[in-house]
C-alpha cells in the first residue's frame, strides 16, 4: 500500500508534524509512506529518517514567477503543476492525508486520484472531507485568533485516528551546555537581544559548570553579533542544530522551529511566548516544557498585523529573572505538578463532545472524572469545583436567555428578508457573550459566528441557528455531566473516610438492623 501526505506549510509546521508521521508509519509498517512538501524545505529530508519513503516537492517560488514574471509563458506553471500531479497520480495512491488544510492543498487533492482522502479536499464542486467533528473543529478554530483548547498535533492526530504522545525526556548524561535560539521569523515574537545577553551572563556567573552558546542560521549573526561575541555564536543548518540539540541539557528560546526539533530530540524546554505565538496551539509537543508568557489583553494578536502598543508590553513583562528562575528549576530537576484549572476542565468535555459521547451515558463521564483525580489530586480539584460550578451557572443562563430570545419559525415564515428588529434580543445576548470575554472555552463561538454569517433566506437563517444552539446544549449538558462525574467521585472519597466504605457485601442490609461495623467481614 502506498500513502502520501500532503504538507504544504512552513518548516516548523512540517517538524513538528514528526509525531503523526511516526504514528502513520507505526500504524501501517509495511506501507510506502510519501510526503509532499515545498522545495525549499528539502532539509527536513534528513530529520524525518525511515518516516518517510520518498519525497515529491511542491515549487512555489516558481510557480508564483511563472504566473507574475514576463520571461515565462503564460502557461508554463499549469505545465509545471500539471506534471506534478500527473507524477503523484502515477504512484496509485490507496490514502491521501492532508496535514495543511488550506485552499491550495483542497485543491491538490482534489486532482489527486485515490480511493481515500482524509482531510480537506475539493471535489464536485465544493470543499469536502471534514467529516468528523476534530475535523471541524481544527478547520474553524485553528486560523487566525479563535482559541482552540488542542495543541495541532492533538487535533491531527485525533483527526486521523493518529495516536500521538507528547515526547519525553531524552537520554540523560548530557553535557552542561545550555542552547539559546533568540531570533524568530517576526519580530513581534522576539525577546530583547539584551535581555537574552543578560540570561546568559546570569547563568554562567551563578552556575559556573555551565556554558552558553547562542544557535542562528548564517543570516541571523549579524543582527546578534551586537550583543554576542563571535565565540559565544554556533552558526549551523538544521542537521548540525540537532546534533548540538542532542548534545545540550537545556534550550531557552521564542517561537521557532528550533523549538520542534528540540521537542522531538527529548531535550528540556523554556519556550518565550510573545506577540503572535500562540503556545496552545503550536508549543513545543514535549512533557519537558515550560511555557513563559506575559498576561496582556492585546495577546495572542494577529500574524499580519503590526503590534498596537506603544512599546512590546508582551516582552517587556517577561523578566530575566523570571527566565532564570525557570532554568534553575529545570536544571535542578526540580518537580513541578501541574496545578489543575479550569482549561483542564474543559478540555475533558470538549474531548468527550468531539468523540461523540452522549450526555446520557453515565459510565464514560464517570471514568473521564476518575482519570481526571488520578492525573490531578482530588484536593486540587475541590478547590477549582467552585469556579466550575458558577461557569456553568453563567452558561446555562446564557443558553437559556438565546433561547427564550429566538424566535419562532412561523415568526420568520411569512418574512422575506431578516431585519435586526426580528432578532433583537437574541443579538443583544450574543453581544453580552463576547463583550465579557468570559467565553474563553468557546462554547458560544457557533452561534457568534452564524450570527455573522450570509444566509439566502430568513428560514435558512433559523434552520442554521437552530443547529449552532443545539451544538451549544450539547457542550453545555456534557459540561454539566462532567462536573456531577466529579463531585461524585470527590464525594465517594468522603464516604469512604467516614466508613461507609468498610461495610461488607451485605453490609447494607446489616446496617438496617444496626450501626455498628463488622471489622472482620470488612476485611473479607
Amino acid at each position: 500500500m502506498k500513502i502520501l501526505v500532503v504538507s504544504l506549510l512552513r518548516l516548523g509546521d512540517v517538524i513538528q508534524q514528526q509525531p503523526l508521521l511516526k504514528a502513520l508509519r507505526n500504524e501501517n509498517p509495511q506501507a510506502e509512506i510519501h510526503l509532499l512538501l515545498n522545495r525549499q524545505f528539502s532539509q527536513v529530508e534528513n530529520l524525518l529518517g525511515d518516516m518517510v519513503d520518498k519525497y515529491f516537492y511542491f515549487d512555489r517560488e516558481s510557480l508564483q514567477k511563472g504566473l507574475g514574471e514576463a520571461s515565462y509563458n503564460i502557461l508554463w506553471s499549469h505545465h509545471q503543476l500539471e506534471s506534478l500531479v500527473e507524477d503523484l497520480n502515477h504512484e496509485s495512491y490507496q490514502k491521501v492525508y492532508n496535514f495543511t488544510h488550506n485552499k491550495l492543498s483542497a485543491y491538490l487533492l482534489g486532482a489527486i486520484q485515490s480511493p481515500v482522502k482524509l482531510g480537506l479536499f475539493h471535489g464536485e464542486g465544493r470543499f469536502q472531507g471534514l467529516n468528523n467533528p476534530w475535523l471541524r473543529y481544527f478547520n474553524e478554530r485553528f486560523s487566525g485568533t479563535q482559541p482552540s483548547l488542542f495543541h495541532y498535533v492533538e487535533l491531527l492526530g485525533n483527526s486521523f485516528g493518529l495516536p500521538v504522545e507528547r515526547t519525553a525526556n531524552g537520554a540523560s548524561g548530557k553535557s552542561k551546555k545550555i542552547l539559546f535560539q533568540c531570533l524568530t521569523s517576526n519580530e513581534k515574537k522576539n525577546w530583547p537581544l539584551k535581555r537574552f545577553k543578560e540570561l546568559k551572563e546570569t547563568i554562567e556567573s551563578s552556575l559556573v559548570d555551565y556554558k552558553v552558546q547562542i544557535l542562528c542560521a548564517p543570516f541571523e549573526k549579524e543582527a546578534l553579533l551586537k550583543q554576542f561575541s563571535d565565540s559565544d555564536l554556533l552558526v549551523c543548518d538544521l542537521d548540525l542544530a540537532q546534533s548540538a540539540l542532542r548534545e545540550s541539557c537545556l534550550l531557552v528560546t521564542g517561537d521557532t522551529s528550533i523549538k520542534h526539533l528540540a521537542a522531538q530530540s527529548g531535550v528540556p524546554i523554556i519556550e518565550l511566548v510573545m506577540g503572535s505565538s500562540d503556545w496552545t496551539k503550536t508549543a513545543a509537543f514535549s512533557k519537558n516544557s515550560e511555557i513563559i508568557t506575559a498576561q496582556v489583553a492585546c495577546a495572542p494578536c494577529s500574524h499580519t498585523q503590526a503590534c498596537s502598543q506603544k512599546s512590546q508590553i508582551c516582552a517587556e513583562q517577561i523578566s530575566v529573572d523570571q527566565v532564570f528562575a525557570a532554568v534553575w528549576d529545570r536544571l535542578s530537576k526540580k518537580s513541578q505538578q501541574a496545578g489543575v484549572t479550569l482549561r483542564d476542565v474543559e478540555r475533558v468535555v470538549w474531548t468527550m463532545q468531539l468523540n461523540e459521547v452522549a450526555t446520557t451515558e453515565v459510565i464514560p463521564y464517570a471514568n473521564a472524572a476518575l482519570r481526571f483525580t488520578e492525573e490531578y489530586s482530588k484536593d486540587s480539584v475541590r478547590r477549582i469545583l467552585a469556579s466550575c460550578r458558577e461557569t456553568q451557572q453563567r452558561n446555562e443562563s446564557w443558553l437559556t436567555r438565546l433561547e427564550k430570545a429566538f424566535p419562532t419559525w412561523s415568526s420568520l415564515a411569512g418574512k422575506s428578508q431578516l431585519k435586526s428588529q426580528d432578532i433583537g434580543e437574541f443579538i443583544l445576548v450574543a453581544q453580552e457573550i463576547v463583550k465579557s470575554k468570559q467565553d474563553t472555552a468557546g462554547y458560544f463561538q457557533f452561534v457568534v459566528e452564524t450570527l455573522m454569517a450570509r444566509f439566502s433566506s430568513t428560514l435558512q437563517f433559523h434552520e442554521k441557528m437552530q443547529s449552532a444552539l443545539a451544538e451549544v446544549r450539547g457542550l453545555v449538558q456534557a459540561r454539566g455531566q462532567f462536573i456531577h462525574s466529579l463531585e461524585i467521585v470527590l464525594k465517594e472519597g468522603v464516604y469512604y473516610a467516614a466508613g461507609i466504605g468498610q461495610l461488607s457485601i451485605d453490609g447494607f442490609e446489616e446496617a438496617g438492623r444496626s450501626v455498628s461495623r463488622d471489622r472482620e467481614d470488612a476485611a473479607i
